[in-house]
């Protein structure tokens, strides 16, 4: 009987540890996971000095380490008859400018694509901030374009790259994370390398026009809220004895 009492806490002892390694096996529960999931919030968005808020989905993959992560998602951003300008300037071939301008034109939605590296500096299994940087390319969808003297469409200037920056917090249960975000990117604004030489019958530059894609001006910010299933681990387990 003594030998019995003496036991329990061994048997104890050993049913913690392997509850514990147990759990560690669970989907979603430590480090080293792959994450699929879908979002959505607000995104806020400047062009021709006025503000806009437009409603946006999407989804992420979501591959973790130790305290790092690569977060690759898509977002569609819904909006109506948007409108933006583009600006341009027509040069001679001595660069003086004898046109300027703007081609406004109207447009949908607008897409993201985004690749970051995110960051878990604290280690807390159940709730972990986070903060990333990164890149992406944007452009506008469903355009209603405006045209430029020589018959270009405005909109063929409406994609661009960006830098970005993320901070949200992360709540795992199980196989299961909620998380909610924050996301700015650099303005769409940039110089086109789009330069058209205008010749004469004898074949002599007349005019170059070099154009301005600045659809949008200021950062962008969005927001949004979301939740993610973990597919298992990311990484191979070392394998013993035979298969």
């Amino acid at each position: 009987m003594r030998m019995v009492i003496r036991s329990i806490p061994a048997a104890a002892l050993a049913f913690c540890l392997g509850a514990t390694h147990l759990v560690a096996q669970q989907p979603g529960s430590s480090t080293f996971q792959w994450f699929v999931g879908g979002h959505g919030g607000v995104v806020s968005i400047q062009s021709l000095g006025d503000r806009r808020f437009l409603p946006t989905a999407g989804g992420s993959i979501l591959v973790t380490a130790k305290r790092t992560g690569l977060l690759l998602s898509v977002d569609q951003a819904f909006g109506s008859d948007e409108v933006t300008a583009t600006s341009f300037q027509v040069r001679d071939d001595s660069g003086s400018v004898v046109q300027s301008g703007t081609v406004g034109w109207t447009f949908q939605g607008l897409r993201k694509y985004s690749a970051i590296l995110v960051a878990y500096p604290l280690r807390n299994r159940n709730v972990q901030p986070f903060v990333g940087v990164g890149g992406g390319i944007m452009h506008t969808t469903g355009n209603s374009a405006g045209r430029f003297a020589d018959g270009r469409d405005a909109s063929e200037l409406s994609s661009s790259g960006f830098g970005t920056a993320i901070a949200g917090l992360e709540f795992r249960a199980g196989p299961f994370s909620a998380f909610g975000e924050y996301q700015i990117t650099t303005k769409m604004g940039f110089k086109s390398l789009t330069t058209v030489v205008q010749r004469d019958g004898a074949g002599n530059a007349v005019l170059t026009e070099d154009d301005y894609g600045e659809w949008l001006t200021g950062a962008t910010h969005t927001l949004i809220g979301g939740l993610r299933l973990s597919l298992g681990s990311a990484r191979e387990q070392a394998r013993t004895g035979g298969y």
